[in-house]
């Protein structure tokens, strides 16, 4: 068992799986279909919030809480429509991270602020659900990423000392969730690379997820 770390624990979207893409597509299509403006950048800066903070965040921006919700119905109804028919691809790397760590050993669970249900398709349908037996969803726990809610219960579900584990995100929002967690963060930006002075937090900024891996084996 490595000596500097008990257990790891993965973000999904964007991290792991390339959904961060299907949801910004999902997000245009609706835009379209209702006529409202929506641009890139507002869609960026939405990349790893929940649905709620996400209702939240486009009522303030749109002036208008039932164009929010508007926009997040169509969204959501895209959204099912391409998980449920079109390609889930995974993020470069994945596959040999999580082969590595199964052959160390080591306790793992995701800790995301999707809901469960959209977890478990996503999960299952990439073949990724065969490396976890814990899993932890944003409707399972009282506050979604930047709280730590999501990576404190995943920690207390694996026995491991919150201290002890390390975590992997692809998000600011994920990065402040595992720091306010007490847990050492590696970040891998997927759509969106922030300023160094926003992740002088994290324990390494990595370019992809095979310099993720050199740096947790560096620390075992």
């Amino acid at each position: 068992m490595p000596q500097n770390y008990d257990a790891i624990l993965f973000d999904m979207d964007g991290l792991m799986i390339d959904t961060e893409r299907i949801s910004m597509e999902s997000w245009r299509r609706a835009a379209d279909e209702l006529d409202m403006p929506l641009s890139d950048q507002l869609l960026l800066d939405m990349v790893g919030l929940s649905m709620r903070r996400c209702t939240e965040f486009l009522s303030e921006r749109l002036g208008s809480q039932d164009g929010a919700v508007a926009l997040q119905n169509v969204g959501r109804r895209h959204y099912w429509q391409m998980l449920e028919h079109e390609e889930i691809p995974l993020k470069t790397g994945i596959e040999a991270l999580l082969d590595w760590v199964d052959a160390q050993a080591l306790p793992r669970a995701v800790a995301t602020s999707t809901q469960r249900q959209l977890a478990d398709i996503k999960l299952g349908r990439t073949g990724l659900s065969r490396y976890f037996d814990t899993v932890v969803a944003g409707d399972e726990v009282a506050h979604t990423k930047p709280a730590p809610d999501v990576y404190l219960a995943a920690a207390r579900k694996l026995g491991v000392d919150p201290l002890r584990c390390v975590v992997l995100e692809d998000s600011i929002y994920g990065l402040h969730a595992g720091v306010a967690a007490g847990m050492r963060v590696i970040l891998v930006p997927d759509l969106v690379t922030p300023p160094a002075d926003q992740t002088h937090q994290a324990l390494a900024v990595c370019k992809d997820l095979h310099q993720a891996l050199d740096v947790l084996r560096q620390l075992a």
